[in-house]
């Protein structure tokens, strides 16, 4: 192999690695920000844009157009799905509507000629996200910066694949493999799948194919089918993106194959007479098109189509979806006992909320365990967890108001919103647990031997009551449970005075930094709120089962 050739294989790979690589780093950090600084504001917000399907689609087809890259909307959809900011339906929509959007190159190269390239904003995004997660002091304009800079590694990452491969365009000849025929098309779908994955860039794609167009190399069918193809090939990105995502990003991208998948072989089953009433809409003006806007209509034509397609197709599709790429916490998320078959019988819609509430203070209860062992669990393990108990909170809140459509008992009525409160106290232990988890894993574990001990002897005391409380309420006709789960309870708050005035010590003379003191103080002050809303669970959830057991017997009474 020539010197010179070798030069340029290496060149092409290093490319193609360096950027891969920022751009997985780039998503990772745009993802993070997000999550942590946008938070339930950001939610809003883009629930809000994307309420419906009408305004995901319009949101989709305006941000794409504005910034003339479909590849930053569909990737920064996902990071929003990545990071639970936006649902499957809204995300699915979002991306439709980018695919119509991007369309606005194809009309800028044919009519005017110029195309806005986002990759030029890349550096200073990261330079200006650097310098605000550097010296911020707030914690949402220090993980916004993040965000930012993650943003600009992104698309310095696509402009390093494209770079990579930039001399591609100026040496490949599409005429010359143009070919006639079905097989022909095919081939030209193919040929323009590929350039894009080479280039990072549908637009380039699409560029080239008016170029060629334009000259009379390529015929007007060809062109059509590699238009197709560059359509085809953006959903590389997607799939590039969600390389160790959630699920639920894992869901959109799969959308988005779909989208473009379904819409590219329906477009060209069809070309030939695509074309021709393109042609025949647009010649009955009186003037006829120029090869390349006919191939930018095109381009709009075919992706207005395949939204057209997804209408009716959609909602199946995301059913589906969401069986697929499963975790262990979305299956604990899934609920086991609420069908909204029993929403009409009060008894059974009630019994069915007890059971779903007594699965959630299991999950609670064994992430307050794992939360208050003597190491502390690894990083992520109760983060996903976490956001499991969240989604079946929300769940039972859902099935209880859907219940209480239906007419009902007072007696039926008090008991299902006791039932959602304590679900309410149930994932507050879940966040506690992991909030304290968070805190020990940032612990420098600076403090003398005793005082280790001390602390440990606590905990072992806070786990104890957390399983006493957690044992199956009583049947009513005894309560030992219930006496030794108060009485742990107590034990809890006297030692927790103990272990507060020995903290307060260390960091007082000097034997712990006081920023160590304030962590364990943060840490043992949430593990009895914990161990406080565990109490308060159990004491409601007897009260709760004395008065279905009262229900009962007067329901017993009336039938004798």
């Amino acid at each position: 192999m020539p010197e010179a050739e070798a030069v340029s294989t290496y060149a092409l790979i290093a490319g193609f690695l360096g950027g891969l690589g920022l751009f997985l780093l780039g998503m990772t950090l745009l993802t993070d920000g997000l999550k942590t600084a946008g938070g339930k504001a950001l939610q809003h917000i883009l629930g809000q844009w994307t309420r419906t399907r009408p305004r995901a689609l319009a949101s989709g087809m305006g941000v794409t157009a504005l910034v003339q890259s479909s590849s930053a909307v569909t990737v920064a959809t996902i990071g929003f799905a990545n990071a639970g900011l936006l649902t499957l339906g809204q995300s699915v929509w979002v991306i439709f509507g980018s695919n119509v959007g991007t369309t606005m190159t194809g009309w800028l190269v044919a009519l005017i000629g110029f195309n806005i390239r986002i990759e030029a904003f890349a550096l200073p995004a990261i330079g200006i996200g650097a310098l605000l997660y550097l010296f911020m002091k707030a914690a949402r304009p220090r993980y916004l910066g993040l965000a930012l800079a993650g943003f600009g590694l992104l698309f310095f990452g696509i402009d390093v694949l494209r770079e990579a491969f930039e001399g591609l365009s100026a040496t490949f000849d599409l005429g010359a493999l143009a070919r006639p025929g079905f097989l022909g098309l095919v081939i030209m779908v193919g040929i323009g799948a590929l350039l894009t994955v080479l280039m990072q860039s549908s637009s380039a794609s699409m560029a080239m194919a008016l170029t060629a167009t334009m000259s009379g190399a390529v015929p007007l069918e060809a062109a059509a089918a590699a238009v197709i193809g560059a359509n085809l090939g953006t959903t590389i990105k997607a799939l590039l993106v969600v390389i160790g995502a959630t699920p639920n990003a894992k869901r959109v991208a799969a959308a988005h194959v779909i989208f473009n998948g379904l819409t590219a072989i329906v477009a060209l089953l069809i070309l030939p007479w695509f074309l021709a009433a393109i042609a025949w809409i647009w010649g009955s003006t009186g003037e006829a098109p120029a090869p390349a806007v006919l191939l930018a209509l095109f381009h709009t034509a075919f992706n207005l189509l395949g939204v057209a397609l997804m209408v009716p197709v959609a909602p199946p599709m995301i059913r589906w979806l969401q069986t697929r790429f499963r975790t262990i916490e979305e299956d604990i998320a899934r609920p086991r006992y609420l069908d909204r078959s029993s929403s009409g019988v009060p008894d059974l819609a009630l019994q069915s909320l007890i059971q779903e509430t007594e699965r959630l203070a299991d999950i609670g209860y064994s992430m307050a365990r794992a939360a208050l062992q003597t190491a502390p669990p690894a990083a992520g393990t109760l983060d996903r967890r976490r956001l499991a108990t969240e989604q079946l909170t929300r769940a039972i809140a859902e099935f209880a108001a859907y219940t209480a459509h239906h007419p009902m008992p007072e007696q039926v009525g008090h008991g299902i919103a006791e039932a959602v409160r304590i679900a309410r106290y149930h994932r507050e232990i879940a966040i506690l647990a992991d909030d304290i988890a968070e805190l020990r894993r940032q612990s420098s574990g600076e403090e003398r031997p005793i005082v280790t001990e001390q602390r440990r002897a606590w905990q072992e005391q806070a786990v104890r009551a957390l399983d006493l409380c957690n044992l199956e309420a009583d049947d009513g006709t005894h309560n030992g449970h219930q006496l030794a789960a108060t009485e742990a309870v107590e034990t809890v708050e006297t030692a927790y005075a103990e272990l507060k005035a020995a903290l307060l010590r260390e960091g007082t003379f000097g034997s712990m930094s006081m920023a160590e003191m304030e962590r364990q103080l943060r840490i043992i002050s949430m593990a009895r709120r914990l161990v406080s809303q565990a109490a308060k669970a159990r004491h409601h959830t007897e009260a709760l089962k004395a008065r279905i057991r009262g229900l009962r017997k007067t329901l017993e009474a009336e039938s004798a």
